[in-house]
């Protein structure tokens, strides 16, 4: 392709950045990137960056093929995932907003949240109501993230976080950590709760990023936290916001870190930065890291352990969630993003020490391994195979696509194809035995803002805020259009006393 021409790939809905008008856009390639470009009849022509890397977003996109049209529906306005009859996927992950209260001021923050005017605290009856709206769905989310605001700021966020135990939810909790850190019996209080996870943020592993996004010397805090969280047994998702000259050259480093304590860390969640919130008063869309520099960035200061080429769209445990769907007592929901969404995979820390780590697709030979499972989730739609014979097709497939000598040194074959097999027929922590320990799930999600949003996303979203009044709504589509209405309509305003 010569540097001046453009191809279009695809059309979609966007929103003008300035009124958010809905209008219509392209997604076309030019001089080896992917634009999003859109025209607003009120404030002219807008281009932004979808992926810097139109290489990496082919081949994502080999997983999971865009739509042929765009919807023609009125998303993203008068959303609500229970009542939209287009939207495509159903929840994985629900989010809670406890508060919009923090105790931090982040320049960066998408959610605007600090000490607001008007108090956004749902009550713990509320919260209850939202819980058990979400266990009634039809395919009920896997997990229900508590956030905010920084949710530690609630004296009750113990009682919050037992609620969603007691109704056999897994439980995330979104926090800066710097109360938990400060606080050894919150912590305990809050493990004997149900907490499952820790959802850290974490901006790296000197203090200038948190100096640059947070305002704040945070690491010691992050630091402790960890010590805190093994100490308790709370398993830690790192979550750090990625910004060009700011700290995209820590990417390796927390990496790094994660793997020599894996023992208690389960992952990375990279989050380029979305300009929504306060973020497009500090930071310039110039820096901008999406998801193909992300992967890039990752091979780049790995030194080659995990390579573009490693990283996947979460659409890739498609086949292997429909197999252990027939399984389960109750039906997971899929795991259905666009591959626009982010890349993703597991590697092993090495038994030969925890600063080598190894991508799972280098062990198992992903393409073969998949296709097999769609044949096999074929033959178990069409109900022409038992249960054993599903198990029998499960041994072939993992003995099939294993590399025997790598898998051998690093976990032992016939403990590998064990758990291959158990992961599919009874998916549980349990079932991933010791290794579990030395896994680490790194991933990133670029989050839409209003530069980049795309239709095509907003139906797929899996991951879901839930309200009080009862609505589910797409994680972007919210913070971009939602969250300041449903902030405003319920919160309680908080009267100033004047001084006499």
């Amino acid at each position: 392709m010569k540097d001046e021409e453009q191809k279009i790939l695809r059309e979609t809905f966007s929103v003008c950045p300035v009124c958010l008008k809905k209008i219509k856009a392209q997604v076309v390639e030019k001089d080896g990137k992917v634009l999003i470009i859109k025209e607003c009849k009120e404030h002219g022509k807008v281009n932004d960056t979808y992926w810097a890397r139109a290489d990496i977003y082919h081949r994502a996109e080999e997983y999971k093929k865009p739509s042929p049209t765009p919807f023609q529906d009125n998303c993203p306005m008068g959303c609500g995932v229970t009542e939209c009859k287009n939207h495509v996927s159903t929840t994985v992950m629900a989010v809670i907003d406890v508060t919009n209260e923090c105790d931090l001021r982040c320049p960066i923050c998408f959610a605007n949240a600090s000490k607001p005017p008007d108090l956004y605290r749902p009550s713990l009856e509320t919260i209850h109501n939202m819980l058990k709206f979400l266990k009634n769905q039809d395919l009920p989310p896997l997990a229900v993230m508590f956030a905010g605001g920084e949710p530690t700021v609630r004296d009750d966020i113990v009682e919050i976080v037992k609620m969603a135990h007691d109704m056999k939810f897994m439980i995330l909790l979104a926090t800066n950590g710097i109360r938990m850190s400060n606080d050894p019996e919150l912590v305990r209080k809050l493990k004997k709760a149900g907490l499952n996870i820790v959802y850290l943020q974490f901006d790296g592993l000197t203090d200038e990023p948190y100096e640059k996004l947070r305002n704040a010397k945070l690491l010691p805090n992050k630091l402790r936290l960890v010590e805190l969280c093994r100490k308790h047994d709370i398993e830690i998702i790192l979550v750090p916001t990625v910004q060009g000259g700011i700290n995209d050259n820590e990417i390796g480093d927390i990496i790094r870190f994660a793997s020599k304590n894996v023992d208690i860390i389960r992952g990375i969640v990279f989050q380029p930065m979305s300009f929504t919130g306060r973020t497009s008063e500090y930071a310039s869309r110039k820096n901008r890291i999406d998801n193909s520099l992300l992967a890039q960035l990752i091979e780049e200061q790995t030194r080659g352990m995990i390579t573009e080429e490693d990283m996947f769209p979460v659409s890739v445990m498609v086949p292997p969630l429909k197999v252990m769907n027939s399984f389960l007592a109750k039906t997971w929901p899929p795991f259905t993003p666009t591959p626009y969404c982010g890349l993703w995979n597991w590697i092993l820390v090495s038994k030969r020490g925890k600063h080598m780590f190894t991508p799972i697709n280098r062990f198992l030979k992903f393409d073969k391994f998949m296709s097999d499972l769609k044949v096999l989730n074929g033959l178990i739609k069409k109900k022409k195979i038992s249960k054993l014979g599903i198990y029998l097709r499960l041994f072939l497939a993992s003995v099939g696509s294993l590399d025997w000598k790598k898998v051998q040194r690093e976990a032992g074959l016939l403990n590998a194809i064990k758990t291959l097999i158990q992961i599919h027929t009874d998916p549980s922590y349990d079932s991933l035995g010791y290794i579990r320990r030395r896994m680490l799930l790194i991933g990133g999600m670029a989050f839409m803002d209003p530069y980049t949003f795309d239709v095509e996303r907003a139906h797929h979203c899996v991951i879901h805020y839930a309200t009080p009044d009862n609505r589910i709504i797409p994680f972007c589509v919210y913070n971009m259009f939602y969250r300041k209405q449903t902030e405003k309509k319920f919160s309680i305003p908080q009267i100033k006393v004047k001084n006499k």
